[in-house]
């Protein structure tokens, strides 16, 4: 059952970053993250999710609550300083680039996508 949960997951992250390419058609660095996706995904698909469970989890109640902070205000220095982690940040940042200018519909999507990543990493064992 886990692994559907992480097939489910996985998925889920390659659709986000599809939106994100879609709401954001001149960020080339967008498509650059879906093709390492994808390829992280098929070397270890496991990775994605551990990544997201262990830098995400830190600011879950910013993201369960949708609290702007978390993209207007956050330094994510718990990020930044573990090494290796280099994609996470950098997906982070440009949302954080980007967050003043989403539409609020927009911004509703992308609490839906990482709430749903949470609920689904929760599953994941």
């Amino acid at each position: 059952m886990s692994q559907s949960f992480l097939t489910a997951f996985n998925n889920l992250v390659i659709k986000f970053n599809e939106d994100l390419i879609d709401t954001f058609p001149e960020e080339n660095d967008f498509k650059v993250y879906k093709r390492a996706i994808i390829l992280l995904n098929m070397a270890n698909a496991k990775k994605i999710c551990k990544l997201f469970k262990t830098y995400m989890t830190l600011y879950r109640e910013k993201i369960i609550k949708e609290d702007e902070t978390f993209f207007l205000k956050t330094n994510y220095k718990e990020i930044v300083e573990d090494s290796g982690t280099e994609g996470v940040e950098s997906i982070i940042q440009k949302l954080k680039y980007y967050w003043s200018a989403l539409s609020i519909g927009n911004k509703t999507k992308v609490w839906g996508y990482l709430n749903s990543l949470i609920k689904l990493s929760d599953l994941i064992n």
